[in-house]
């Protein structure tokens, strides 16, 4: 994982106090809702793909940030495991996750727009869960995890003032 796309400090690990039930719908939501981790990996890697044909560098710096939301979800994943839930892909309610929640803006600035709206909402839902959530082990997970999500709202901000982007 490239440092540049993630906040520098450690992580702490993925472990639990004691297994609750009760945290499962929550980091669910986190981990594979309607807006998520799973739908932050699939989107950044579509505005990849697509924005790789105009600015490689851009590219570059979407891949990074997707690659960091993957171990978002490994590290949610393996609490949902912890707390006694099963890792799949759906959020708390049992909504399967599905392709049609990520944003598929063609326009170079409004998928950083979009992505950056998405980044700072999930700043808000990872502060809420940690709040939520009376597990000091899992909320100093989530706290450390919502840091990345302010890295990544910063990069998106730089990004808007990158060429490609202020069209």
């Amino acid at each position: 994982m490239d440092k540049r796309f993630c906040c520098d400090l450690p992580y702490p690990p993925v472990e639990v106090t004691c297994p609750d039930p009760a945290c499962v719908p929550i980091l669910r939501d986190l981990y594979a809702g309607q807006r998520s981790e799973l739908g932050a990996i699939t989107q950044y890697c579509y505005q990849s793909f697509l924005l790789g044909l105009r600015d490689e560098e851009l590219s570059g710096m979407l891949r990074g940030i997707a690659i960091v939301e993957m171990h978002h979800l490994e590290m949610l994943g393996k609490l949902i495991l912890l707390c006694g839930g099963s890792p799949v892909f759906a959020g708390g309610r049992r909504r399967w996750w599905s392709g049609s929640f990520p944003n598929y803006c063609r326009n170079p600035r409004g998928a950083v727009q979009a992505s950056l709206r998405d980044e700072m909402d999930a700043v808000g839902a990872y502060q809420a869960a940690a709040t939520a959530i009376h597990d000091p082990k899992i909320q100093a997970v989530l706290r450390r995890i919502a840091m990345d999500e302010e890295h990544h709202v910063k990069l998106l901000q730089e990004m808007l003032q990158r060429p490609c982007c202020r069209r």
